[in-house]
């Protein structure tokens, strides 16, 4: 077994919230099961007997493709060039993690080592060319690669998830914090450890609760499903609270200029900066602030607390707020962490020429690689259904540079990897994030947290 990361299990000790509603289990094609439960059914692909999330029943005989020659293929899709293309830095972190497995002999699954391939192409965050990778890379009738894994993009995720859950193929890690994934219509799609975006709204309103109980908010957020969760999220965050939103503007994905709106909100008379906007937009959008002589108390989405985004805003990024669930490495409490010093040592050795470590996206990138090494391990058969099943099986993982505390816990009825968070406020003298108190445990939450209509769509 691979042994080159460190487990950290079995150290929660705080009291699991249960989520009210259990999501439904269904099929992979899509359709629900009718009496919400979870089904018995046997895998084609790999003809043993599993009980789990995902039915086989109508799957075709494809459970093992994409596993030959002692490698098993994965699948990918992000921007690689063009504005959105700082995302790319995803697979810098996994790439490198893969390969340092590889040289260690490979990932060994029940009992056999397989060596970790990614193929993956650009889609420049366009929709309709993620649909068009992903079918070359997978094939349309899924024959090709085993699963699909960490494709970056909300949008970019739905438009793949019918196609591959009628084929009946894992689309895991999907790089994003949307609360979709939690649909149950689509159990062959999981999201990520990105929080998701819900609970940073509801993180960033109990701080507010806490520590500026009667703060006026203006809002930024992008002009889709992106936007729509972060501000949909905490404005059922603040119900019942003397919290007030003064203003919300939107902007076009992919629009980088958002001064006009910036300008407005600062006009609004809010005391409170929620700029749930990512990219360059979120940067863009302090500066704007700065330029504004807007003092208000800021956060900024997940998404956005990279080093070359922080760096963008330069000192209009101080103090800032957000949320996380990786460790930052470039704050000087992680130094001495095993697993820090393993991240940077497989950079060192393994990563690309322009790979660079202390980019919080590499961080997270390198995660995801390792989670995904360390769910393969677990399994007893190596199947596209037994890979599924196991996601919305997983008990106190942690790995990677997950947050000292952090835990990864689903089921059937609890879809989401990543609901504990750590709030974090950016030091721009130093350039990086410090912790600000505890995790917080929202573990099991996110389903009461949400809008349904956000989760079922």
């Amino acid at each position: 077994m691979h042994t080159t990361r460190t487990h950290r299990t079995g150290r929660r000790s705080l009291v699991l919230l249960l989520a009210v509603v259990a999501l439904v289990a269904s099929s992979c094609s899509g359709r629900s099961d009718s009496d919400g439960s979870s089904k018995t059914s046997t895998d084609k692909g790999g003809g043993t007997e599993t009980t789990g999330v995902v039915d086989t029943a109508d799957c075709p005989d494809n459970g093992t493709d994409g596993i030959s020659d002692g490698t098993i293929t994965l699948a990918s899709s992000f921007p690689q060039s063009g504005l959105t293309a700082a995302f790319a830095q995803i697979s810098k972190g996994y790439k490198a993690y893969f390969d340092k497995v590889n040289a260690d002999g490979g990932v060994e699954v029940a009992g056999k080592k397989y060596q970790i391939k990614v193929v993956d192409k650009d889609d420049e965050y366009q929709p309709a060319k993620t649909v068009q990778n992903i079918n070359d890379e997978v094939g349309t009738d899924g024959s090709k690669a085993f699963a699909v894994f960490n494709v970056v993009g909300t949008a970019n995720n739905v438009a793949i998830r019918e196609s591959l859950g009628g084929n009946c193929v894992p689309n895991v890690f999907a790089a994003t914090g949307s609360p979709v994934w939690g649909n149950a219509d689509y159990p062959w799609t999981i999201g990520s450890t990105l929080a998701p975006y819900t609970v940073e709204a509801k993180a960033f309103a109990d701080y507010l609760k806490e520590n500026k109980p009667d703060a006026s908010v203006a809002m930024l957020v992008q002009d889709d499903d992106f936007g729509k969760a972060y501000e949909e999220g905490f404005k059922q965050q603040i119900e019942g609270s003397d919290i007030t939103i003064k203003q919300v503007k939107t902007y076009k994905a992919g629009t980088d200029d958002v001064t006009a709106q910036v300008t407005s909100l600062a006009a609004s008379g809010a005391d409170t900066f929620f700029n749930g906007a990512t990219l360059l937009a979120c940067p863009n959008a302090l500066n704007a602030a700065q330029t504004a002589k807007w003092d208000a108390v800021t956060f900024v989405s997940g998404t956005c607390i990279s080093k070359t985004l922080m760096g963008i805003a330069g000192d209009a990024a101080n103090d800032v707020l957000a949320t996380t669930n990786i460790m930052d490495p470039l704050n000087p409490a992680f130094a001495d962490n095993a697993d820090m010093k393993e991240y940077f040592s497989t950079l060192k050795e393994y990563g690309a020429d322009d790979v660079d470590p202390e980019n919080g996206i590499v961080a997270y990138g390198d995660t995801q690689g390792a989670l995904l090494v360390e769910i393969l391990e677990s399994l007893d058969t190596l199947d596209r259904s037994s890979l599924m099943n196991k996601m919305y099986d997983l008990k106190d993982v942690t790995g990677g540079l997950l947050i000292p505390g952090v835990e990864v816990n689903t089921s059937p009825d609890d879809r989401f990897l990543a609901e504990d968070v750590q709030m974090i406020q950016y030091d721009a003298s130093k350039k990086y994030f410090t912790n600000v108190g505890d995790v917080l445990d929202f573990e099991g939450t996110t389903t009461d947290i949400t809008p349904a209509d956000l989760i079922n769509s």
